[in-house]
């Protein structure tokens, strides 16, 4: 038996070959489509890019209920003492209330495991930063509660910085807060726009700053983290939503600026593609030091 089990949704775009490493288990949510619904493994990820560029009848999201929450926690329970789950920023999703609900439930019906439950205040690039660190505590035989104590560590400590073809997606989510003056604004006015969401901004999006052009935009990502961790060694990962070329270009300007530790390309799972539609980057750090 394991001292402590990793878990969290597919929202951290951990990929596979790591989270069979660490063993990091996952909970898939949903994508909802001419109202049925799907679970995220089962998505066609071309068919959905297709379906988004139409802009009508959108495809919808929703989180892993309750009872998905305790059957994972029942499965985990029979190879480890306890578990941490790492969930995307609460702001955004229910499913952060279900694993909540779920972990009450399990003290009955599951008495011998011990479950935590984790806000990231973040999502994608950054929450699988947040829990791989997590993850690599666990891997080391760490206590429940120093896994607790170091993923919260890393909670505050983490930048999430990301730009999209448009915030059309978003705010057609809800997903927009600080950020609906941009979005109502944007058809007006030409530009892009680059908008934080993680503990800084208490886990909801917050507009940064923006500019003409892609480049534009990835430069000023770039420049925004040398203002924030000057000439400290980055962990770094981006998340990216059928741009590969895109997220390339960004990965050589933050590689061209600093001296990074670990460094992450992954694509973004089809929840996220459908709350931020295509053209989505984003750009998860934290300083060495």
């Amino acid at each position: 038996m394991k001292k402590v089990a990793i878990m969290t949704d597919t929202i951290a775009s951990i990929p596979r070959e790591i989270a069979k490493e660490y063993g990091i288990e996952i909970i898939p949510f949903h994508v909802v489509i001419d109202g049925k619904s799907y679970v995220e493994t089962e998505i066609d990820m071309n068919q959905l890019y297709a379906r988004l560029k139409e802009k009508g009848n959108l495809p919808t999201t929703s989180a892993p209920s309750v009872g998905e929450f305790l059957e994972a926690y029942r499965e985990l329970s029979q190879r480890a003492e306890s578990i941490l789950h790492i969930s995307m920023n609460s702001a955004f999703t229910m499913a952060y209330g279900a694993s909540i609900e779920a972990k009450e439930l399990a003290r009955e019906k599951l008495p011998k495991t011990i479950i935590e439950v984790i806000d990231s205040k973040t999502v994608e690039s950054s929450e699988l930063l947040i829990v791989l660190e997590g993850a690599r505590a666990a891997k080391q035989g760490k206590s429940l509660d120093e896994v607790i104590q170091i993923a919260n560590n890393m909670i505050p400590r983490m930048n999430q910085l990301s730009t999209r073809d448009t915030l059309f997606y978003l705010d057609k989510g809800g997903r927009i807060f600080e950020a609906k003056s941009w979005a109502e604004a944007e058809s007006k006015n030409s530009f892009r726009a680059i908008v934080e969401i993680d503990a800084s901004t208490g886990g909801v999006t917050k507009p940064i700053a923006r500019a003409k052009t892609r480049s534009q935009v990835m430069k000023k990502m770039v420049d925004i983290a040398r203002e924030r961790v000057g000439d400290k060694k980055l962990h770094a990962a981006i998340a990216h939503a059928n741009v590969p070329d895109q997220a390339e270009q960004l990965k050589q300007m933050v590689l061209s600026q600093f001296q990074c530790d670990e460094f992450y390309v992954v694509d973004v799972p089809p929840v996220a593609a459908t709350q931020n539609g295509q053209g989505l980057i984003e750009f998860g750090f934290y300083s060495s030091g």
